[in-house]
């Protein structure tokens, strides 16, 4: 082998090929750089370890993990600083959270049915029991279909029965 790299002559198409539109991208963003709390550059190491969180200090060694030498420099700590959120992002939190919260209390009736379904959907005229009882079960496999049939006039709840029939039979 010669070196330490190898090449793939199956992905030099790929990797010679230029970036399509790295002109226009690059004239979009390329005065433009990361910045705020989680901007880094080239030269910030790319994870730091936690050493002293109660005195708010952050040990950035790169000799962390290996054995202490008595004449090695002292271990460099950053100031790690107290930010306060964004207020949008604040909010964006709260509000999903909000949501998590009322998706969990109406996930239980999910699968509940009106208890006198079948009565309302055995009572419509001009059908045969059969094609009543597969839309009774389809309404049982689809609750919130059935939660919204139960709102209907008998004549919609009809036109219901009846395009499942025509398109079911």
């Amino acid at each position: 082998m010669q070196g330490h790299c190898m090449t793939h002559k199956a992905d030099a198409p790929f990797l010679n090929t230029p970036i399509e539109y790295y002109h226009a991208l690059a004239s979009i963003y390329g005065t433009m750089g990361a910045k705020g709390l989680g901007a880094r550059s080239g030269n910030d190491l790319l994870s730091i370890d936690i050493e002293d969180e109660e005195n708010g200090e952050v040990n950035t060694s790169p000799n962390v993990g290996e054995s202490s030498d008595p004449k090695a420099p002292p271990k460099k700590k950053a100031k790690v600083k107290n930010i306060v959120d964004d207020p949008l992002v604040t909010t964006l939190k709260d509000g999903f959270k909000l949501v998590a919260e009322a998706l969990a209390k109406s996930s239980g009736d999910d699968d509940d049915i009106p208890d006198d379904l079948w009565d309302v959907v055995s009572v419509l005229p001009d059908f045969d029991e059969e094609h009543l009882a597969h839309y009774y079960a389809h309404l049982v496999d689809n609750p919130k279909t059935a939660r919204a049939f139960m709102k209907l006039t008998q004549i919609n709840e009809s036109v219901w029965v009846s395009r499942y029939v025509k398109k079911n039979f």
